[in-house]
């Protein structure tokens, strides 16, 4: 007997998504107190460990929200044959289920954004803590101001995301 392709589905989005908030989490709660380390720790973090670690953060992200948006379009396309595109109206917009997917979805691409925003602010201060210009000084702390305001918002959009993706699939029943 084969496997569901809803049930891949939503185990690859679930497994990638749990990897990439937990990732943002931790940017969120930690990225802003990184001004607090020495100088050399910072550099360290800058130069050696972020940049590949922002690759693979990236990478879970964009794999989440494929693997969601397959799933999303896999019910929809069946709600779509039972009723044509009033169903699939009726169903994202009647019924918990389709709203809380439907807004988590959208949240969750918002705050994949912002996460590529933060990525863009990493990139930024990697480079400003590998030039050797002392003017910088003032630079990096903008861009670590930025970071500290994009990780907060991105952590905050992507719980609200987590809880309405969670709240549908755990707790209200799929539409019939």
């Amino acid at each position: 007997m084969a496997v569901p392709i809803s049930f891949l589905l939503n185990v690859v989005h679930g497994f990638f998504s749990l990897i990439y908030f937990g990732a943002v989490m931790i940017f969120g709660v930690f990225g802003p107190r990184l001004s607090k380390l020495s100088e050399g720790s910072i550099y360290e973090l800058m130069t050696q460990i972020f940049p590949p670690l922002m690759s693979f953060i990236e990478a879970t992200g964009m794999i989440t929200i494929v693997f969601g948006a397959g799933e999303f379009l896999f019910y929809m396309i069946e709600y779509y044959r039972e009723g044509g595109i009033s169903e699939v109206e009726s169903i994202i917009l009647s019924t918990d289920w389709g709203f809380c997917i439907f807004i988590g979805g959208i949240l969750g691409i918002i705050g994949f954004s912002i996460g590529l925003i933060i990525a863009h602010n990493f990139e930024r201060l990697f480079k400003l803590y590998k030039s050797v210009n002392p003017e910088v000084a003032d630079e990096i702390k903008v861009t670590q101001l930025r970071l500290k305001f994009y990780s907060v918002l991105g952590m905050s959009i992507l719980t609200l995301t987590v809880i309405l993706m969670v709240l549908a699939v755990s707790f209200l029943p799929l539409p019939k």
